[in-house]
C-alpha cells in the first residue's frame, strides 16, 4: 500500500517546543510501522515561511522575513532530525517548486469558477500604512469575550471572519484600526459545504473524536466563504491579473505542502506522485495539533476538489489536543515554554518520544510535569523495560559466558507475542499511538513477573536445562518486544539489536533462532536524581 504522511508545517516564528514535539510524534511512529510492514511511505513536513506572523516578527526584530525563515529552517530540520522524525523530506514553502505548484492550482481556482473578486472595507493602520490581517490584528472573540490574533480564537476555537471581531487593534504599534476599501478574491469554501458533509461521514470512524466534533460545529454554522488574498510584502504573488501585488493566504497554500513535497520526493526517486494522492490503494494520514483542524479537514479538501483533479481525499486525521506545562498554558511571556532543542541536549531522545508517546494528548490535553518525565525514565524505562534486559543478558553473560543451548519455546508467550503484533499494529494504523506503547508496557510487566516467578537464579543450581529454557524465551521476548518497540524507540532498539547480534526486519514475529550476547551489556537508560525536577522547574520561572 502507498502511504502519505503529512505532518503540520511549523511557522518559522520561534523555536520548536514540546508542543510541536507531541503532536509531531505521532507522525512518525506511525510512517516508521508502515515501512516495517512493507508499505511504500511517504513522510513529508516543513517550513511555513509565509504569513503575518513571520513578518511582525521580522519587524520586531529589525530583520527581513528571508532572515527569519532561513534561521528557523535550519533550526527545524536540526531538531526533527535528532528527535527521530525521520522525514522523507522536509521541505519549505518558499521552494520554488512549491510556489509554481501552488499558483498553478490557484488559476485553476480562477478558471473553474470558485474565486470571486470583492471590494470591501478592510482594516487598516493609519500609524503603519498597512492593511491588517491575521497576525497584524488583536481584538476580542465575540463569541466567548477572549483576547485573540487574527480571525481565531484559541480559546473557544471559533474560526471568524474579520469584521466579527470586536475592538480591533493593529498588533505593531497597539494603535485602534481604522477602515480602507482594498480589492481581494474570495475562495468560495460555501460551494463545499455539502462535500464535506459526504467526507465527514464517510471518515468519521477514522477522524479523532476533535476532529469530528469541529467539523460538524462547523458544517452546523455553515462554512463561509474565505478571502484567499493579503495585502502584504512577502508571501507568495497571486498569479491572476489586477491581483497581481497580493499574496495567497498562507492556509491556501501551505496545506498543499503536504502534495508539493511529496510530489518533488517521488519524481526524485522515479516514483509516480498519482500512486499516492490520486489511487485507491493508498492511505493519507495529516497529523497535526487540533488548532489546525479546520485547515484540514475543510480548507485542504475543498482546495482538492476545486482543481477537479480527482485528488484522494484525506483517509485519516490525528489531531493531538494541547500540552500544559506545570498545570499552565505554554507561555513565552510567563517563562514555561520549554523548547524541544533543551530536552533534546538534556536527555536521551528515546526518554523524550517514549514520554511524548505515553501520554500523547489522543483525547484531552495533557500536562507535563518535570516529575512525570523524570520517573518515567526511571521507573519505566529503566525501571521495567531497561532491568528485564539488563538482569536477562548480565545473568546469561555471566552464568552462561553470553550463549544457550536451551530454546525450548514457551507457547502461551509466543501466542501472545504473536497477538501483540496485530493489537499494536492496529492501535498504531489507527492514530492510536498511545494505546499500542502501553499495551506493548503491559506486556514487559509481565515478561518481568515471568522472570521473577521462574527464578533463574535458583535453576542454574538446581536445573540448568530448565534455566536455559527460561532465559531463552526471556531473549525471545528481548527479540520481538524490541521489535515491536521501533516505531517508538529507535536509539535504544538499535542497541539492544546489537546486544543479541540480531534483528528482525519486519512487522512480524520471528523466534530468536540461537543467543549469542555481546559480551559487555550496558544499561539502556541512566537513573536520574530526584532533584533534578526542582533544577528544572525553577528555570521555567513561574513567578514572572
Amino acid at each position: 500500500m502507498n502511504i502519505i504522511i503529512g505532518i503540520s508545517w511549523p511557522f518559522a516564528n520561534g523555536e520548536l517546543h514540546i508542543g510541536h514535539a507531541a503532536s509531531s510524534l505521532p507522525g512518525d511512529v506511525i510512517a516508521r510501522y508502515h515501512r516495517l510492514k512493507g508499505d511504500k511511505v511517504i513522510l513529508v513536513s516543513g517550513t511555513d515561511c509565509h504569513g503575518t506572523p513571520i513578518e511582525v516578527k521580522a519587524l520586531q526584530e529589525n530583520k527581513s522575513p528571508k532572515e527569519i525563515v532561513d534561521e528557523c529552517h535550519v533550526s527545524f530540520a536540526k531538531d526533527f532530525k535528532d528527535f527521530g522524525i525521520s522525514f522523507d523530506l522536509y521541505n519549505r514553502t518558499d521552494d520554488p517548486y512549491h510556489k509554481k505548484f501552488v499558483q498553478e492550482q490557484f488559476v485553476k481556482y480562477y478558471n473553474n469558477g470558485y474565486l470571486e473578486e470583492k471590494e470591501e472595507e478592510q482594516l487598516y493602520c493609519d500609524h503603519c500604512k498597512l492593511f491588517l490581517a491575521d497576525r497584524y490584528i488583536i481584538g476580542i472573540c465575540p463569541k466567548c469575550g477572549a483576547e485573540i490574533k487574527g480571525d481565531e480564537c484559541e480559546k473557544c476555537r471559533s474560526l471568524l471572519t474579520i469584521d466579527e471581531v470586536k475592538e480591533t487593534k493593529c498588533a505593531i504599534c497597539g494603535n485602534k484600526a481604522s477602515y480602507k476599501k482594498n480589492k481581494n478574491l474570495y475562495f468560495k469554501l460555501s460551494n463545499f459545504q455539502n462535500n464535506i458533509k459526504d467526507l465527514l461521514e464517510s471518515k468519521k470512524s477514522l477522524w479523532r473524536e476533535n476532529a469530528v466534533n469541529f467539523t460538524e460545529r462547523y458544517l452546523k454554522e455553515g462554512i463561509p466563504d474565505r478571502c484567499a488574498s493579503r495585502t502584504l510584502n512577502y508571501g507568495i504573488d497571486i498569479p491572476i491579473n489586477g491581483f497581481k501585488d497580493k499574496k495567497l493566504y498562507g492556509w491556501f497554500e501551505n496545506v498543499w505542502g503536504y502534495v508539493t513535497a511529496s510530489k518533488k520526493y517521488a519524481e526524485e526517486h522515479n516514483l509516480n506522485w498519482e500512486d499516492y494522492w490520486k489511487n485507491d490503494n493508498s492511505k493519507i494520514y495529516l497529523v497535526h495539533a487540533k488548532d489546525n483542524i479546520p485547515f484540514h479537514t475543510v480548507i485542504f479538501p475543498s482546495l482538492l476538489l476545486a482543481t477537479n483533479d480527482n485528488y484522494r481525499l484525506p483517509d485519516k486525521i490525528i489531531s493531538d489536543e494541547y500540552i500544559t506545562i506545570e498545570g499552565e498554558k505554554l507561555s513565552k511571556s510567563k517563562g514555561n515554554y520549554i523548547t524541544l532543542r533543551h530536552l533534546l541536549e538534556n536527555y536521551p531522545v528515546d526518554a523524550i518520544r517514549y514520554y511524548f508517546s505515553i501520554n500523547n494528548p489522543e483525547t484531552r490535553d495533557f500536562n507535563f510535569t518535570y516529575e512525570g518525565f523524570i520517573n518515567s525514565i526511571n521507573g519505566e524505562l529503566l525501571g521495567k523495560w531497561g532491568n528485564f534486559i539488563n538482569r536477562t543478558l548480565q545473568f546469561i553473560n555471566k552464568s552462561f559466558d553470553g550463549k544457550l543451548s536451551g530454546n525450548k519455546v514457551d507457547e502461551v508467550i509466543e501466542t501472545r507475542l504473536k497477538e501483540l503484533y496485530d493489537i499494536v499494529g492496529n492501535d498504531i494504523d489507527n492514530g492510536n499511538t498511545k494505546d499500542g506503547l502501553s499495551k506493548i508496557f503491559d506486556f514487559i510487566n509481565y515478561s518481568n513477573k515471568y522472570f521473577d516467578e521462574n527464578e533463574p537464579w535458583k535453576l542454574a543450581k538446581d536445573d540448568v536445562s530448565k534455566c536455559e529454557d527460561i532465559l531463552f524465551n526471556c531473549c525471545n521476548i528481548i527479540f520481538n518486544v524490541n521489535n515491536l518497540l521501533k516505531p517508538y524507540l529507535f536509539e535504544t532498539t538499535k542497541k539492544v539489536e546489537e546486544y543479541l547480534n540480531s534483528n528482525i526486519n519486519s512487522w512480524n514475529y520471528q523466534r530468536l533462532e540461537k543467543v549469542d550476547l555481546l559480551k559487555e551489556i550496558n544499561p539502556l537508560f541512566i537513573r536520574y536524581d530526584k532533584s533534578r525536577i526542582d533544577e528544572e522547574r525553577k528555570q521555567l520561572n513561574f513567578d514572572a
